[in-house]
């Protein structure tokens, strides 16, 4: 074996420590990866001696380059985990002949129109969608719209509107192109995910969670975060839905990360995606299940078993913080010290200084364990009276 990693995420998150998810050794791994936002992170010449960087921003650029790599080293696999590489891997397998996703299995999980409308034809519940266009549309719904890009990622490229007047102005507002965007009508409520681990066309693993915040609000709020669920009404209709929901986009070997709106009328499909959460969220699946979903989804797309044995939940209630790189650049290590229940901390230095463009451009990662929900709510307090204490947008 001899898999081909593309990583545009912090390194030792793609390929774990010292490369221990990737399933080859030494010069049976070439990477394909970035200089900055942590794409060398850790690397090391004994790990990964085979390595070219390139500039990910250009996407023709990148291709060429993957290509290149898959053709002069005889690779087995391609390995990707960023959302914006998934079809372009594909590509890549479908010229050279190699195994794993193809891009008609990961279009439903990467056009957000396609994704939309095969829910719904699938008689679940999905908030109704149409095409963007560069006029005034009448829309079969009252009230606010979001328009989005059919290809974005991370709540990115998304605007809401009061009027269908206004439609217009937003789709130039997110580059013109009304091809390449969607109108939704907007939901009231908050969020949850579902993170699931697919094997020989079965859900063999998933884990739900409530957002802290909408992704959605990065913009407006100062920190992000999940809580993971291991029981009650909410658990199980969030597992239901959601296998619903795998099944209507077509389960083939991968991790999932699926969105749901929590409204007083029920649950709602949102958005998923055929790769890991971000965020922090692998972290307390990891705790709370003893799942790697990062390890699964590397082993997954090199055409191996996952590897995965989950374990009871224990009763604690594990859940993650992220606070925006533009709220502080102070250090919180000392004074979250004193917070009940914290299991780790990290301060992320931002590549791009500024506001936050992403929903988990995270400048603070605090994880937490309580003894349950009451307990959690009040760690979390405290966490953000210290961020609120060290606050100033920078």
């Amino acid at each position: 074996m001899k898999p081909l990693v593309v990583n545009r995420h912090r390194l030792d998150w793609t390929v774990g420590a010292g490369g221990s998810h990737v399933p080859a050794t030494g010069w049976d791994r070439p990477l394909l990866t970035r200089t900055w936002a942590g794409g060398l992170a850790t690397w090391t010449r004994e790990a990964f001696p085979d390595v070219v960087v390139t500039d990910m921003t250009k996407p023709r650029q990148l291709e060429a380059v993957c290509d290149w790599m898959a053709r002069t080293r005889g690779v087995s696999h391609i390995v990707t985990l960023h959302e914006k590489d998934l079809l372009m891997a594909a590509r890549v397998r479908a010229r050279h002949g190699l195994e794993g996703p193809t891009e008609k299995q990961l279009l439903p999980y990467r056009d957000k129109l396609l994704m939309a409308r095969t829910v719904a034809a699938a008689g679940l519940p999905c908030p109704p969608v149409t095409e963007a266009t560069q006029s005034s549309v009448e829309l079969p719904w009252k009230g606010r719209t979001v328009v989005k890009s059919r290809w974005g990622l991370g709540a990115m490229e998304v605007v809401v509107v009061d009027r269908a007047a206004d439609i217009p102005r937003a789709v130039q507002q997110l580059g013109g192109r009304a091809q390449d965007l969607l109108l939704q009508e907007f939901v009231e409520g908050t969020m949850a995910h579902v993170d699931s681990v697919v094997h020989d066309g079965r859900i063999v693993f998933a884990s739900a969670s409530r957002y802290l915040q909408q992704p959605g609000h990065f913009d407006r709020m100062p920190y992000q975060g999940s809580v993971v669920l291991t029981d009650g009404p909410l658990h199980s209709a969030l597992l239901s839905l959601n296998e619903q929901v795998l099944q209507a986009l077509g389960l083939h070997d991968c991790v999932t990360h699926a969105e749901f709106f929590v409204t007083e009328d029920g649950l709602l499909f949102c958005e998923a995606a055929a790769r890991p959460g971000g965020g922090g969220i692998d972290d307390i699946v990891a705790r709370t299940h003893g799942v790697d979903l990062v390890r699964a989804a590397v082993r997954l797309q090199c055409g191996l078993d996952p590897m995965i044995q989950p374990a009871a939940p224990d009763g604690s209630t594990h859940g993650v913080i992220g606070v925006f790189q533009n709220v502080t650049d102070q250090d919180l290590a000392d004074p979250l010290r004193e917070v009940p229940g914290l299991v780790s901390y990290r301060r992320i230095i931002a590549d791009i200084p500024g506001p936050a463009l992403h929903a988990t451009d995270y400048g603070h990662m605090v994880v937490l364990r309580a003894a349950g929900q009451e307990a959690f709510d009040s760690a979390l307090a405290q966490v953000l009276a210290v961020v609120d204490k060290g606050s100033h947008r920078v």
